[in-house]
């Protein structure tokens, strides 16, 4: 059985705290070829046990605490309300939390989002979870809720994805290439967290637009602006992520491939129109190939590929628009 833990703490109007485990991953099969022996999944349950079911995923450097990384949008009165929902959310396989990933920042074993989405299911099985209201994926979150939706078939009502689509665009396989090409160069620990910071770096100028840049930082100091802010993203990620993990979670996002036709559930996609590493026009194609039961729910952002973290009160419009026949079932 799953170790449990249960966190003490409680949120506003008494609800309760997240509910925490890690279930074991036996034997567990790899898109690649290879199994995971003895493999972790982290796992957070957050709300009534009996609530509709919602999964949360989010980018690569996201986790299970949703309510750290998406406060925004999950907490009590929030679009993503613990007090009404069950709120599902893991920790990446291959990342740097709790489930299964590198040790000693040692090469890890190729990670697909299709295994993500295996290992929720086994997940979803595991807490006796039958029907799953909703799938809530951004960025790589996204590319992993494709997956989960279709293994899903008719458990799952509504499949939300924002900021990514069926493929990685071309822009984005030849960014995330260049960000990992210095990391793996490096020889030394000392230059393995440099290079991983600077891959951070560049990582954050492909979430970002030049528009916002100009807004922020286009008449300040360069020193006490854009590279101070720079500097201080990739400071931030290498105090909690390996190399290893970056290049494992990098990979998979460049090898995501899902066969769209294949998700039945009612899906929306939320695409943004100044997105650079998930063009509209992706976005479109993505819609198009799930069907007449997809829609396509454009935002503008000057802040492109992080607008599901910066543009609250649009994101939550839309989720609340997408969940309203779920809940109010």
């Amino acid at each position: 059985m799953a170790a449990i833990q249960i966190n003490e703490q409680f949120c506003e109007d008494n609800c309760p705290g997240p509910q925490r485990g890690v279930l074991p991953l036996r034997d567990f099969s790899l898109a690649c070829g290879l199994k995971l022996d003895n493999g972790a999944l982290a796992w957070q349950s957050w709300g009534p046990q009996h609530a509709p079911a919602v999964i949360v995923l989010g980018g690569i450097s996201a986790g299970r605490d949703v309510a750290g990384w998406w406060s925004a949008q999950c907490g009590s009165g929030l679009a993503l309300d613990p007090r009404h929902l069950r709120l599902i959310s893991i920790d990446w396989i291959g990342g740097s939390d709790a489930s299964s990933g590198p040790r000693n920042d040692e090469e890890f074993v190729p990670v697909d989002s299709l295994d993500q989405a295996h290992a929720i299911l086994l997940l979803l099985n595991h807490l006796g979870i039958a029907q799953v209201d909703a799938v809530v994926g951004s960025s790589y979150g996204g590319c992993v809720g494709q997956h989960l939706a279709s293994l899903l078939g008719g458990r799952l009502n509504h499949l939300v994805v924002i900021g990514a689509a069926h493929r990685a665009s071309p822009w984005a396989l030849a960014l995330r290439t260049l960000q990992r090409a210095g990391v793996e160069s490096a020889r030394t620990p000392q230059d393995r967290r440099s290079a991983l910071a600077r891959a951070r770096q560049l990582a954050v100028l492909g979430y970002r637009t030049p528009t916002e840049l100009e807004c922020r930082f286009g008449e300040s100091d360069p020193s006490s602006g854009v590279l101070r802010w720079l500097a201080a993203h990739g400071e931030r990620f290498v105090s909690r992520f390996s190399a290893a993990s970056f290049l494992c979670l990098s990979r998979s996002l460049d090898h995501h491939q899902c066969d769209a036709a294949s998700i039945r559930a009612e899906t929306t996609v939320v695409a943004i129109n100044e997105d650079l590493l998930v063009p509209i026009s992706l976005a479109r194609d993505f819609v198009r190939q799930i069907g007449s039961h997809a829609r396509l729910a454009a935002i503008s952002s000057p802040y492109g590929h992080d607008a599901f973290i910066k543009e609250e009160s649009a994101i939550s419009s839309i989720l609340r628009s997408s969940l309203a026949t779920e809940i109010s079932a």
